[in-house]
């Protein structure tokens, strides 16, 4: 009990000692510095305190989509309440927040600030998280849409989207991510004592294109890897606030639970106090994960829905996962293939090289520090869980700010201050520069209303024919990015409900298909003719189906009534 209590004075006068030296203006290496480093301490209190309070702000939102109250009076009230709060209390804590300039980092807004602007076009926002966040927009709640490819899934950071959707569009709807990516930047920075090391640990993160491409577009890669990094941070400094934030990743994706379960063992084996911080530690993941999780159970019953259908029953939103022979080639090649094989994991831009050397210099410190081993452990079964998912490397990003802090912590102290400045600028510059090949090839971000269409078009050619309906529900076959812009009566899927399968599988003949969309109430039909097998694509046929538009990329039919 004693030895305890000498060891928790002995860290808060150490903890006393290293604010101190900030607050004083010394240099990383506790001599007198040029420079007052309180900027330092503004960045790792905003960083943290902020993702806290990102985190809180999303749990209000999903409790009150699940009782329905999503309103734009609620919204209003929670951003206020959380948001002006917490920039008050930074304010009160600090004048100098209000007086000092904002720190150099703030450079890295720009790339992230343009780029966001373009309109949505990646594949998922359009297939579902768009269309779950105008769903939870007009209604005020988190309901099952059993039209589209995943009719429920952990949705916090959708409902985080709801307000700026509200206000600005869907393009806007890309800068809460770029908020969640400049947090992790902010958090590693902090992570180690020294304020260089931080620095190259962001840069290992910030200079994979990966990064740049999740942090600008409307995927939740960007949400789960700041509230995996924020509440890896808070293990060995809050237990309670880590977790709530590895609670709420969980809440953001179900890969979020692996990171949870880890946190759980890594304070069963390193955590001080075990009796009290396990115990407050579970008390707050409960917390976080009860509202997303339980509205899930209660609209399917399956609380990971629609995965492990051999417990909790197969439906027809469940998909194919890959076979043990793909999953013993995926994980031998994985970290080649992520960075240089883009084909095999789903086309996402690469991640660096450095991410590979990251990962091999945690193994090697594996062997003379127990953290970096339980960290190597942790890596470990996080790629062999990968081999069991769709093979899509934007699942590997909760790794990446932890592997680049252990990476950075690492080699640091073997270089001296300018070495590992002009090591950042390198291990930064691969993600700087896919931001400028994005910008060579995307051109100016559109501001007109005709300017948008044209992108779209030319980045989505099926557009073009879904332009061309009329009122009424319309069937898509190879097209389903298109459900965002087709709205609520756009039907049509590889798997669900309506698969493509079930509509297009059995029909031999126009007649055959027509008689498979009837019940569907369906007027038009879109067939993509990048995406569907050419024996469907020669299935409509007059006089029951009347060809409205045809180009190289997709041909629209309005259904008309049978003789």
């Amino acid at each position: 009990h004693f030895r305890i209590r000498r060891q928790r004075r002995e860290h808060r006068a150490a903890a006393a000692q290293r604010h101190l030296r900030g607050v004083e203006g010394r240099d990383d290496d506790g001599e007198p510095g040029h420079r007052d480093t309180l900027p330092r301490a503004i960045i790792r209190c905003l960083a943290l305190r902020l993702t806290i309070a990102l985190a809180v702000l999303g749990q209000m939102f999903v409790m009150l989509g699940v009782l329905g109250l999503l309103r734009v009076w609620a919204l209003v009230f929670c951003c206020v309440f959380i948001l002006g709060e917490r920039v008050h209390a930074e304010m009160g804590r600090s004048g100098a927040l209000r007086a000092s300039a904002p720190p150099r980092e703030t450079v890295l807004l720009i790339p992230f600030a343009v780029l966001a602007a373009y309109p949505p076009i990646a594949f998922d926002e359009t297939l579902y998280h768009l269309p779950f966040v105008r769903a939870i927009a007009n209604t005020g709640a988190i309901n099952f849409l059993e039209n589209l490819r995943f009719p429920i899934f952990p949705q916090l950071h959708e409902v985080l989207c709801v307000p700026v959707f509200l206000l600005l569009g869907d393009s806007a709807t890309h800068f809460v991510a770029v908020a969640e990516v400049l947090l992790v930047a902010g958090v590693v920075i902090a992570w180690p004592e020294q304020r260089t090391t931080g620095i190259l640990a962001a840069a290992l993160v910030l200079g994979n294109p990966i990064v740049i491409q999740m942090g600008t577009v409307t995927y939740v890669e960007a949400a789960l890897m700041l509230f995996v990094a924020a509440g890896a941070y808070c293990l060995d400094r809050h237990p309670a606030a880590a977790g709530f934030l590895l609670g709420t990743a969980c809440s953001v994706k179900y890969l979020g639970w692996y990171f949870a379960a880890a946190g759980f063992v890594y304070l069963l084996l390193f955590g001080p106090n075990r009796r009290r911080v396990v115990p407050l530690f579970a008390a707050t993941l409960m917390l976080a994960v009860l509202p997303m999780y339980g509205r899930i159970v209660a609209l399917t019953g399956n609380p990971v829905f629609p995965l492990l259908p051999k417990v909790f029953g197969a439906s027809a939103w469940t998909a194919e996962l890959p076979t043990a022979t793909d999953r013993i080639s995926s994980a031998l090649g994985l970290l080649w293939n992520v960075t240089f094989a883009r084909d095999r994991v789903g086309f996402q831009p690469p991640y660096s090289p450095l991410f590979a050397i990251a990962m091999l210099i945690t193994f090697a410190v594996a062997t003379r520090n127990r953290r970096a081993a339980f960290l190597s452990i942790v890596c470990i079964g996080y790629i062999a869980l990968f081999t069991f998912l769709s093979q899509d490397s934007r699942y590997l990003l909760p790794l990446l700010p932890l592997v680049s802090v252990a990476a950075a912590m690492t080699i640091a102290p073997l270089l001296s201050k300018k070495t590992i400045l002009v090591l950042s600028m390198l291990a930064i510059a691969p993600g700087i520069a896919y931001a400028g090949y994005r910008l060579w090839r995307q051109g100016p971000p559109p501001l007109t209303e005709s300017q948008r269409r044209r992108y779209l078009e030319t980045h989505i050619p099926e557009f073009r024919a879904l332009e061309r309906r009329g009122a009424g529900r319309i069937y898509v076959c190879g097209a389903e990015q298109l459900h965002y812009f087709g709205g609520d009566d756009f039907i049509g899927d590889v798997i669900g409900r309506d698969a493509n399968e079930r509509i297009f599988g059995d029909a031999k003949n126009a007649a055959d298909l027509s008689r498979a969309l009837r019940p569907l109430n369906i007027r038009y039909l879109l067939i993509s003719r990048r995406h569907t097998p050419a024996a469907w694509q020669r299935l409509p046929s007059a006089p029951l189906f009347e060809r409205m538009y045809a180009d190289d990329a997709a041909e629209l039919w309005r259904v008309n009534e049978p003789f």
